[in-house]
């Protein structure tokens, strides 16, 4: 919507019109709508305050809300507030705030507002300040707008890949657009030059062939060579060219001495950035073999710290369990140590109580002696007293003795197998004692190897001091070599570079040599390919033409055996159905139009062809006429010079004539026949040479008179005269030619591999 004003509501019938807008009234906003725009919560305490004067611009946005609304829905910009007791706004809470006077916009135009009952629902207030918007739709359709914007950001960055290519082949063909332009360039300034040769060389001729025409038509009027101005004028202009040519020689010599001078420059200089790059790259070779060799010490020291770590970890491991076991055997020990005790003890009581068996053993021997000594007193006095009673107690006296025998066995058995077991105990004793004293000694070892391992590990710490203080060393090193390598590139460049300058200054050179041999070769590869492209051209329409002849055939024989339908079938006449009727003429008529398509494309191709071989043909047409035109040139000085021939030997028989009829006649006309002398001694002493060719000849006349003396000389020999003027005349007109050769092959000194002299 589009509004200039603020919308003004109906509240209540009651009530009246709360704001009127000074330009249009607009229509009542719908109350009963939730997804608001803007919402308001007015006080309770509006109803015991009297607005007296607000202040509203009227400004709204297109969608019809308030620009001066926020999304929170209170207001932006008020106008000054004067209510009774304070100065208040409201905020999206109802409570109230002061309001700052500096941000206050002025007032656009003033409304009236009556002072009525306040707000019964935040929908009015609402209705009177803001505009209902559909919030759901204005959701989706920034959903929708998103949903786009993703889908051609997607795009673009499909697209992004292929512009990128296309910018790399616009690069490429800007590249070869430059390279042919640069091409063009130095081909215009070659043809150029060579125009600019042509024209000097045309100029050179005319002035040639007009010096020639003023000196036959001076020769024909009878002009001495003394006073003929186009004798003059020749040697003016044969020194001038003379003096040309020697300049332009002089400052072709200088110039390839200066490019010699260049030449041995860049060389020299070339040399020596190909010494410094070898030496930079030997320094660099060195350096790399400096790092390599510091890395593998490095690695080597890593590899020795490691192998001491772990000899010092495997070490201290062998220590706590070498003190476990010592802590081990020293408890076994004290247990089978008091075991000994008190097996030893048991063997005290032990042989304490053998001594006591001993004792008795003698005391009951004694006793058994005794009794024996008595007994066989008392069998020797009473020997035949014996009876039955006796004999009984005989009996019994043997079989105690013979018990106490057996007890006297046991016990010598029983001490005898205690003393065995007091021997056992005394070694056993004894092994122990000395197991103690390997013990002993071992942990007096140990606690040896201790003290030594806490000095290995001293020496230990102090290597790996060192180690680190080399390694930091090592590494500021790599850091130094890293930036001479660094800097290294950068001078090989510069020297590679100095050395490319040089090389393409010598290619340069001879690429200006080969240049118009490549020129002739591209003219004939361009006459033998268009013959080749009119050959496969001249194929393919004859191919096209078969084709063309076999599809006609084809439709004709479609068109009889359609007209053969209309009428009677013949016996040997085939039918077919409508479908492949249509197939057929359809394969026809696609057929007819392929053959058409490849004919149109042959004449294309053939005018192609012969655009192409019309242009060559101009191009040769053209250098044709050039040729023409010179040798027409040729022809018309070679005229020229027979006419000049005719016309002296025609002057020469007249004067032979006269000389045979008088001699006043010869003496009148020895003036004359002294410049014929003249002439014919000049051709005598310039006759075509090799030497003469490369040479600018300058006229040499004689400065003396005609005499009688030269007339006898010449009377005295006429046929010799004759040949004489015969060959002189004969040089008169190839002298020029020939200083128009020497001019044109002059430019051979400068690069000019194709000149174009006179075949005269």
């Amino acid at each position: 919507m589009d509004e200039d004003n603020v919308r003004v509501n109906n509240i209540s019938n009651t009530r009246p019109q709360a704001m009127t807008s000074p330009h249009d009234d607009q229509p009542p906003s719908d109350n009963g709508s939730e997804d608001t725009f803007l919402s308001l919560s007015p006080d309770s305490s509006w109803g015991s305050k009297r607005v007296e004067n607000i202040s509203v611009s009227p400004n709204v946005d297109k969608n019809g809300s308030s620009p001066n609304v926020d999304k929170n829905g209170s207001s932006k910009q008020f106008a000054k507030y004067d209510v009774k007791g304070a100065s208040s706004n409201v905020n999206k809470n109802g409570s109230t705030k002061q309001v700052d006077q500096k941000d206050e916009p002025k007032p656009v135009q003033p409304a009236h507002i009556d002072t009525a009952a306040p707000f019964e629902s935040v929908k009015e207030a609402v209705s009177k300040f803001g505009v209902i918007v559909d919030w759901k739709a204005h959701r989706a359709q920034t959903s929708e707008r998103r949903k786009y914007i993703e889908e051609e950001l997607e795009k673009a960055q499909q697209e992004i890949p292929a512009f990128k290519q296309k910018a790399e082949l616009a690069e490429q063909e800007k590249d070869q657009v430059l390279r042919d332009l640069s091409n063009t360039k130095r081909l215009i300034q070659e043809l150029k030059l060579n125009l600019e040769r042509a024209q000097t060389e045309e100029r050179q001729a005319k002035q040639d062939s007009e010096l020639a025409y003023l000196r036959v038509q001076e020769m024909e009027q009878g002009v001495a060579e003394e006073s003929s101005i186009a004798a003059k004028t020749q040697l003016e202009v044969a020194k001038a060219r003379h003096q040309a040519a020697a300049s332009e020689l002089l400052a072709a010599t200088n110039e390839l001495e200066e490019t010699r001078k260049d030449y041995q420059i860049l060389k020299s200089e070339r040399d020596a950035a190909v010494q410094k790059a070898q030496e930079a790259v030997s320094a660099a070779k060195e350096i790399e073999r400096e790092v390599e060799d510091l890395t593998i010490q490095l690695i080597t020291t890593k590899e020795s710290i490691e192998s001491t770590h772990a000899l010092h970890l495997e070490a201290e491991e062998h220590r706590l369990q070498e003190a476990k076991e010592l802590d081990q055997d020293a408890i076994n020990l004290d247990r089978e140590l008091k075991q000994t005790e008190e097996e030893l003890e048991n063997v005290k009581q032990h042989i304490i109580l053998a001594k006591d068996l001993r004792s008795k053993l003698e005391t009951s021997s004694g006793l058994l002696r005794n009794l024996k000594d008595e007994l066989a007193v008392y069998m020797q006095g009473k020997m035949p007293e014996v009876d039955d009673d006796e004999q009984f107690t005989r009996k019994n006296i043997q079989s105690g003795v013979a018990e106490a025998k057996k007890d006297l066995d046991d016990v010598k058995s029983e001490i005898e197998r205690t003393n065995e077991e007091i021997m056992c105990l005394k070694t056993a004793a004894t092994s122990l004692t000395a197991k103690l004293e390997s013990e002993k000694q071992v942990l007096t070892n140990v606690r040896k190897q201790k003290g030594l391992g806490a000095g290995a590990v001293v020496n230990l710490e102090s290597e790996l001091k060192r180690t680190r203080v080399e390694l930091d060393d090592i590494r500021k090193r790599e850091k130094e070599a890293r930036e001479k390598l660094v800097e290294l590139p950068k001078k090989l460049q510069k020297a590679t570079e100095e050395a490319e300058k040089a090389r393409s200054s010598v290619e340069r050179a001879r690429l200006e040599l080969k240049k118009l041999q490549e020129e002739a070769e591209e003219a004939k590869t361009g006459v033998n390919s268009l013959s080749g492209r009119l050959a496969a051209t001249q194929k393919q329409i004859d191919a096209v033409r078969a084709k063309e002849k076999i599809a006609l055939g084809a439709i004709n024989a479609l068109r009889e055996s359609e007209s053969s339908r209309g009428g009677k079938q013949d016996k040997n006449a085939m039918s077919i159905s409508l479908q492949e009727y249509y197939d057929l003429s359809k394969q026809a008529h696609a057929a007819e139009e392929a053959a058409n398509i490849r004919v149109e494309e042959a004449e294309s191709w053939i005018d192609e062809a012969k655009e192409s071989e019309m242009q060559s043909l101009n191009k040769l047409t053209q250098l044709n006429s050039e040729n023409a035109a010179r040798k027409d040139a040729l022809n018309a000085a070679l005229q020229r010079a027979e006419m000049a021939r005719e016309t002296t030997s025609s002057i020469e028989q007249e004067l032979r004539k006269r000389k045979g009829e008088d001699e006043p006649e010869q003496k009148a006309e020895a003036p004359r026949g002294g410049l014929f002398k003249r002439l014919s001694q000049k051709g005598s002493r310039e006759t075509p040479s090799p030497s003469a060719t490369t040479g600018d000849t300058t006229p040499q006349t004689k400065g003396d008179g005609a005499d009688a003396n030269g007339n006898a000389a010449e009377s005295s020999s006429d046929g010799k005269g004759f040949f004489r003027r015969r060959k002189k005349l004969n040089i008169v007109m190839p002298k020029m030619t020939l200083m128009n050769m020497n001019m044109k092959k002059r430019p051979s000194l400068f690069g000019n591999k194709n000149p174009n002299p006179n075949p005269t």
